[in-house]
Formats: C-alpha cells, structure tokens, sequence
C-alpha cells in the first residue's frame, strides 16, 4: 500500500508540474498523422569508378556541391562511398566532409539502400552532421532522409529535414 502511494505522490506531483507548466507538454503524432518534413539541400556529388573489393566496392568522392535555403558550398575531395551487395540490394556507407560558403567544415555520413523492384529504382539515405559551427549546431540535432534525383554525371539527393 505504501508503494501505490508514492507512485500516486509521483505521478500526482507530475500532474500538477506539467499543468503549472513547469514540465513543458510536447505534441505527439498518432500513428494516423502525417510525418512532415522540409526541403534542407541539393547534395551534389563527383564520383570516381568503383573499386572492386568483393562483395563491398569503393567508389571515392572527388568533390561537389550542396545547396539550400540554410547552407550551401563545396564537398571536399577524399570522401568515399562503400557499396556492399546485400541480399538482392546494395547497402550505401558514405564518409563526407562539406565546407560551407562562410567557411564552416561539417562532417556529414549516411547510410542508404538501392533495391530494384517492379516498381523502380528505390535509393533512400538517412544522413547525419557533425560540426562543431555555432551557426550550424542545429544540423547536429535533427534527423534527415534523402532520395536519390538523375542528374547527368553526378550522384545526386534530395535532402530533407524531418519536422
């Protein structure tokens, strides 16, 4: 009996602090809600042919481009993409590192799969940042997803925020 009556105390406590707004209320999405998001950046990159080493191959990153709204400017040369045949659909690790056009280095990697199906091509990567910008710290604490785009001699996302 003493048990129910601390966690009536606790729970009751956790009332009255979230209604005197001491505990600030979050929104949650139902299931039945739509997961919204918003366009970050054109990620545009220059690959080398892959180099075969079995079942993962290499494909070195030489440069590019990223642009939107928020950051835009340059890929550094020296990244890498491993590309590893799974099971019928290719496992995408890629190692980055992005300048902006004010000068801030971000470190950004992303994980992705391409499956070929009746229905397409599906190519979707889920990107992370790092950097240590104040101006970009923001990019440290969302999540992101990319879908794949043709654009004639590059690899090419569509990255977007997920709100």
């Amino acid at each position: 009996m003493k048990k129910t009556a601390k966690r009536l105390t606790k729970a009751t406590l956790a009332l009255i602090l979230l209604i005197f707004g001491v505990i600030p209320m979050t929104t949650a999405q139902s299931p039945d809600s739509d997961l919204e998001s918003e366009f970050l950046m054109e990620l545009l990159l220059d690959v080398e042919p892959q180099l075969d080493a079995g079942h993962t191959s290499i494909a070195p990153i030489t440069g590019g481009s990223f642009a939107g709204a928020k950051l835009a400017g340059s890929v550094h040369d020296g990244g890498a993409d491993w590309i590893t045949q799974v099971s019928g659909h290719s496992s995408l690790d890629v190692r980055i590192t992005l300048e902006t056009d004010d000068d801030a280095i971000i470190y950004m990697t992303y994980k992705g799969v391409v499956a070929r199906s009746d229905a397409g091509l599906y190519w979707r990567v889920t990107p992370t940042f790092n950097t240590s910008s104040e101006k970009y710290d923001w990019l440290n604490h969302k999540v992101f997803v990319g879908k794949s785009k043709q654009v004639e001699g590059k690899v090419a996302y569509d990255i977007f925020e997920i709100l």
